[in-house]
């Protein structure tokens, strides 16, 4: 059975996460997140959420298109959170109106340009003006050993990217973006995160 089949289990996501250094990422993601308590927070890609509880009570808001991960983040967290089965849309965007944060964590990989274009901008546009987007997805560079480079080629993302061309995206949408390159050893591994602060169409709002 293929790495990917495997990781459909969000048990086996889970433990994957702790060895590939993805938990450890996450961890510093909420750092620069700092959610403060009753924030509205918006998690697209979420996953089964394992993170939750290292965050303060929030009105949380996680999305992801997998049932079985949804479905362990429902039993596992009742109503620490509202979780939903549906890609994030305008109509959410919307509905739910806006957050203090967003959190897109191992998200960008797994879309191609245009949409990553549109998610950015619907997160610009659901964003309070002190709000902040953080987004980590696994990347390659020119630095990257050969190792490295193969498990980021194999991530199940098919558009595992550059940092220059993940930040060249994230810049379209907001004025404010920091990035940092990080490595993992036990599983060789190197995620890119980013800071996105400033939508480029607040004066519009």
């Amino acid at each position: 059975m293929a790495l990917r089949d495997l990781l459909k289990s969000p048990l086996v996501y889970e433990l994957y996460q702790h060895l590939a250094g993805g938990t450890r990422m996450r961890s510093s993601c909420l750092s620069l997140l700092a959610p403060k308590a009753g924030e509205r927070i918006l998690d697209i890609g979420c996953g089964p959420a394992y993170y939750l509880n290292d965050m303060p009570r929030v009105d949380y808001h996680g999305f992801d298109t997998d049932p079985a991960y949804i479905a362990h983040a429902r039993a596992r967290f009742g109503d620490r959170g509202t979780f939903y089965c549906e890609t994030f849309t305008a109509e959410h965007a919307a509905r739910l109106g806006a957050f203090d944060g967003v959190l897109l964590m191992g998200l960008l990989h797994h879309l191609d340009d245009e949409q990553c274009r549109s998610v950015l901008a619907l997160v610009a546009g659901v964003l309070t003006p002190e709000g902040r987007v953080i987004a980590l997805d696994t990347t390659v560079h020119d630095a990257q050993n050969p190792v490295e480079r193969l498990i980021a080629v194999k991530d199940r993302g098919e558009y595992v990217r550059r940092p220059e061309q993940f930040e060249a995206l994230a810049r379209e949408a907001f004025g404010s973006v920091e990035g940092s390159l990080t490595k993992e050893r036990f599983i060789p591994s190197v995620y890119w995160s980013m800071s996105m602060r400033a939508p480029r169409d607040a004066a519009a709002r």
